[in-house]
């Protein structure tokens, strides 16, 4: 049973009833003092709180769900109006150059990468006797997987992932059922995955997403960003302004040089983020090459993974566990960060000379 309101109105003679009234009692603590009753009735003389029947409530949640339930779940398909974050949505057109790179689709597309060019890496150490050198015609066919990789390619591991129920385990078995036709990988098939953990696979992937969306998005508005400083402060050199220091007039400045803080500003947090090392590991389960030295114990694999690391265009951690630290990480989003809070500065200065007509907006 439950409290619900009633919009008729009662008559101050009218006393508020409770049924069954024990229980709702020993629920809801409703005092017996009948003085107190009559309180609560003056109170609310314009209101009628009445029991509810629960069963009724509940059915008319359920016949809600019900319908809900009915609706065509194409009507739900990811638009500016169904999706969960802005960035996908109201924001899209201001991201979506990140896309290729940082979604789900960049991420199963450098992990082909990763798992293509390690195989390729295995072939060209002689002691892998079991993968022997490819022709030309096998290198071109492994790399057309990594060129030709498309959003069809990227729905067959995910479709494939609903078996396996594992995101990297999906990528090997797509590489698998793709170079079966090719006669020279068709025999090597298994070590596509040789000697990997999951984590081995995924930090490069992540690396590769952060470097290829840095170097081909976010560098770019950077600099175009900071050229546009750079040209508003020589232009505007000369022309002077009133300077201010606690909201109040103070000594002459110049346009030019106020912007030119910023453009300065900027640009030393774009050096710190290209200066950050974007690193990576390739040293199985535990980071001490377990497997790869059970396999092969002749190899020198330290030299050998990071070789291959450093060939991906990343740094190599040789120093892990089973995932790569990712302080680099910590350090690259923090430069970020400063690099926004200084664009914050920025908007909030230019917003002060707009309230105080330096500026028309």
């Amino acid at each position: 049973m439950e409290l619900g309101a009633s919009s008729r109105v009662l008559s101050n003679n009218t006393l508020l009833r409770f049924s069954p009234e024990s229980t709702f009692r020993r629920r809801y603590q409703v005092p017996v003092n009948p003085t107190s009753l009559n309180h609560h009735q003056r109170r609310f003389s314009n209101a009628s709180f009445q029991l509810s029947n629960s069963y009724s409530i509940r059915e008319t949640t359920y016949k809600k769900v019900v319908n809900m339930s009915k609706v065509d779940s194409r009507e739900f398909e990811l638009s500016s109006l169904t999706a969960l974050s802005p960035l996908d949505g109201r924001y899209w057109s201001k991201v979506k150059d990140l896309a290729p790179y940082m979604s789900e689709y960049g991420l199963i597309y450098f992990r082909v990468l990763v798992e293509v060019k390690w195989l390729l890496k295995l072939s060209k150490i002689p002691e892998v006797t079991e993968v022997p050198s490819f022709s030309e015609e096998a290198k071109s066919y492994l790399q057309g997987l990594i060129d030709g990789f498309n959003m069809d390619d990227a729905l067959e591991v995910k479709n494939i992932e609903r078996v396996t129920n594992h995101d990297v385990k999906a990528v090997e078995y797509f590489l698998k059922q793709k170079c079966q036709s090719q006669p020279e990988i068709a025999k090597v098939l298994e070590f596509f995955h040789f000697a990997c953990t999951s984590e081995d696979i995924n930090n490069l992937a992540h690396a590769l997403m952060l470097k290829e969306a840095i170097n081909k998005v976010m560098f770019p508005v950077m600099d175009k960003l900071i050229k546009a400083l750079c040209e508003i402060a020589k232009d505007n050199a000369n022309i002077s302004m009133l300077s201010r220091t606690h909201g109040q007039p103070a000594s002459p400045t110049t346009l030019g040089k106020e912007i030119s803080v910023f453009a300065i500003r900027l640009g030393r947090e774009r050096q710190e983020i290209s200066q950050v090392e974007i690193m990576g590991k390739f040293a199985g389960a535990v980071g001490n090459y377990n497997a790869h030295l059970s396999a092969y114990p002749d190899v020198n694999w330290p030299q050998i993974t990071e070789d291959f690391v450093k060939s991906l265009g990343l740094s190599f951690n040789p120093y892990v566990t089973q995932i790569e630290t990712h302080d680099y990480m910590a350090k690259l989003f923090y430069a970020f960060v400063r690099f926004n809070n200084i664009l914050i500065d920025f908007d909030r200065d230019v917003w002060g000379y707009i309230s105080l007509a330096y500026f028309k907006q």
